[in-house]
């Protein structure tokens, strides 16, 4: 069981990973979304994928930076997350193309990441990229913890 907080002082959010089984060529896990008292925990058992998409899956969210948009789906529908950069250029309706200055950036950087669970792939058996989705923001270092403790789960399985 590897759990990724929000980085508050009081997280409330979080996602919690378990791993059911691992052979030489796959992963099965089931992860839990919970947010705190007032909404209900989200549970998918049971998601297969292949375990170099895993693996790859664990490396692509060490690598994420502050500017870009990230798409991380495996290749086995059941999990996709989706990082929104901190200080990318975005859209505002009203005002156009805005970005955060360098000068008014805070020094320790944090990563929001969507966690979205494929629905359509649970009730359909038909890979849709949409259901219920959990967002947190964290640092890098805890998405480091978080990685590092799932890897030493697959190689102890």
């Amino acid at each position: 069981m590897v759990i990724l907080k929000d980085c508050t002082s009081k997280p409330s959010c979080e996602v919690e990973l378990n791993l059911i089984s691992v052979d030489d060529s796959s992963v099965k896990f089931e992860i839990y979304f919970r947010s705190g008292n007032s909404f209900p925990i989200v549970h998918s058992s049971k998601i297969n994928c292949l375990k170099e998409d895993f693996l790859k899956l664990l490396d692509d969210l060490k690598q994420l930076d502050n500017t870009h948009l990230s798409m991380l789906e495996p290749q086995d529908p059941g999990l996709c997350i989706y990082h929104i950069p901190e200080y990318g250029t975005y859209y505002f309706p009203e005002y156009g193309f805005l970005q955060v200055p360098d000068n008014e950036r805070e020094r320790e950087s944090r990563y929001k990441l969507i966690f979205v669970l494929d629905a359509g792939d649970k009730n359909h058996l038909v890979a849709t990229a949409c259901g219920p989705a959990l967002c947190l923001i964290v640092k890098m270092e805890q998405i480091n913890e978080f990685v590092n403790s799932l890897k030493s789960e697959v190689n102890s399985l």
